[in-house]
């Protein structure tokens, strides 16, 4: 069954239920008005007419009470229900009828499958196909025209979108050997040049593997550290290849699965602190990119190295005032009761007593090494994180960007609340569209979780766009987003391509960057305002 049929089922039950309160309700309306031996002479001028009731001839008024007495559960009962289920009806609808219409449905018609595995049929009787040479392609992207996208070619870009998107279609014959993984995430015949410092990502996984090897592959450099924190519920399989890839790959950490993870963020920041500790002793990284399984790397490494140095050491940290009901209330926020700091000698005793400021913002950020360094040895998150995890929803967003803002505390590469209300571009890490303005703000007229779905019609915007990852791009959705993203990168990295040259000056005036490095500046006074554009897709087209 689809979800829209789902759906269907459910207004179809809230409508019977809604009828069957309506006309029992209408029911004993007109039997209470019109019962057998229950009569009302209307004819009567001063009203006093007289009624019988199983051959007992009463007055209007008392028949009124010992009526009201027998039958006023038959009266009320089916009101109370009809309100009931008339408010939920109308609130049900109002909260499922955009994703009846538009929620992404992963499934695949039948024509679509037959269209998908023709072009995969033609890809595999192609004689160079599976090339060493150049940037290899899926089978059932392979006959995608990614530099046509990258044009602007409308015409050609609508034989894409639709019912013509393609999904990755799994590989169950997979080979995992060890040569196998190597080469296809880093082939021997690439050639990468040194970066200025080494790139560290920490992502939590739980499905689609074949997607999260191209997103190493794309981001892989002998410079670059990976570490991956696998979702215990995920399938024994997914697991399994996870592994192989710490086992097969030596800049690559798959740490033990041991939590469950969810969409509503509990142990999100439990992973990644596992992650980050896990990497620290290696020595060669600037900065780390905290990721999702569905984070999109949108800049080739070298792009990512020098954005890493524009930016200084300041952290990159999407942030804004706290969501309401995102604590549980009664807890204490102060960091003594935390025991926040390691070592509270020197720590003023304002700051240590003074209730955190919690600050709501994103999971996906960019921390420089000294904030890691920091989070993991000088300060002890374990008691916030326990704290923001009884949330019910996103209290994994609210850590990082707390203690961000928390100036006082003295984390290298922070911010300061002072422009909480800023309204210009506060981070480059990560690139989203929510679902805020109704699904027609959407481009592909699809999302998940309340963020739109990426698709292949917004690859020429996204070839533009300052921010290091996308989300969320889903393989199920549309792989030929992500192949084409994935032949960019290797054209920047491998082929030297200058389809969008990096705006430097951009991020040097970026208000966090600019904050980082005059701060400390005799008589600095820091300026909300911003002459930049804020970060929407129509910029970008």
């Amino acid at each position: 069954m689809t979800v829209g049929e789902k759906i269907w089922g459910r207004r179809n039950l809230f409508q019977k239920l809604f009828l069957y309160s309506f006309r029992m309700f209408f029911s004993n309306y007109q039997s209470n008005r019109y019962e057998e031996g229950f009569l009302i002479n209307k004819n009567s001028e001063d009203k006093q007419f007289e009624n019988v009731w199983n051959g007992v001839r009463i007055k209007p008024r008392k028949l009124k009470m010992q009526k009201i007495k027998l039958d006023w559960k038959q009266f009320v009962i089916p009101l109370c229900l009809l309100v009931a289920f008339g408010i939920a009806y109308v609130s049900f609808f109002r909260h499922t009828e955009t994703s009846r219409m538009h929620d992404f449905d992963p499934g695949i018609s039948d024509k679509r499958k037959v269209s998908i595995y023709e072009n995969m049929i033609d890809a595999l009787r192609d004689e160079n196909y599976g090339s060493s040479v150049g940037y290899r392609k899926r089978a059932e992207t392979n006959h995608i025209q990614c530099g046509r996208v990258l044009s602007g070619d409308t015409e050609y870009i609508n034989t894409l979108v639709g019912e013509n998107r393609i999904p990755l279609i799994e590989n169950r014959l997979l080979n995992m050997s060890c040569p196998a993984i190597r080469d296809r995430i880093h082939p021997k015949n690439r050639d990468f040049k040194l970066l200025d410092s080494g790139i560290a990502f920490a992502r939590i996984v739980y499905t689609d593997y074949e997607f999260i090897e191209k997103q190493l592959e794309m981001s892989w450099h002998p410079q670059n550290v990976f570490c991956f924190t696998v979702d215990k519920k995920s399938p024994d399989e997914f697991i399994s290849k996870m592994q192989k890839l710490d086992e097969c790959l030596e800049n690559v950490k798959v740490l033990p699965v041991v939590e469950n993870y969810d969409s509503s963020g509990h142990n999100m920041n439990v992973g990644h602190k596992r992650c980050m500790k896990a990497l620290l002793p290696n020595t060669d990284w600037y900065y780390i990119l905290l990721l999702q399984n569905h984070d999109v790397i949108v800049k080739s490494v070298y792009e990512i190295s020098r954005i890493y140095s524009l930016l200084g050491g300041v952290n990159d940290v999407h942030f804004g005032k706290e969501l309401d009901e995102r604590r549980v209330p009664g807890l204490k926020w102060d960091p003594k009761s935390m025991h926040l700091f390691r070592n509270e000698s020197g720590i003023d005793k304002k700051v240590l007593n003074e209730p955190m400021r919690v600050y709501s913002g994103a999971v996906q950020v960019s921390l420089s090494r000294a904030a890691v360094k920091w989070l993991i040895e000088d300060v002890d998150v374990s008691i916030a994180i326990e704290q923001f995890n009884r949330t019910e929803y996103g209290g994994d967003e609210q850590l990082i960007p707390s203690l961000y803002l928390n100036h006082e505390y003295g984390m290298p590469g922070h911010f300061t609340d002072q422009c909480i209300d800023y309204q210009g571009i506060d981070q480059i890490t990560r690139f989203v569209q929510w679902v805020r303005e109704g699904i027609n703000g959407c481009p592909t007229k699809s999302f998940r979780h309340g963020v739109c779905l990426i698709g292949i019609e917004q690859f020429r915007a996204l070839s533009r766009m300052p921010f290091i990852t996308v989300n969320k791009m889903v393989p199920s959705f549309d792989y030929s987003i992500i192949e084409c993203t994935s032949e960019l990168l290797y054209n920047r990295t491998f082929l030297s391509q200058m389809d969008h040259e990096l705006d430097e000056s951009f991020y040097k005036e970026l208000l966090h960057v600019k904050y980082h490095k005059h701060h400390k500046d005799p008589g600095y006074k820091l300026d909300c305002s911003s002459n930049q554009n804020p970060s929407k897709y129509e910029y970008y087209l």
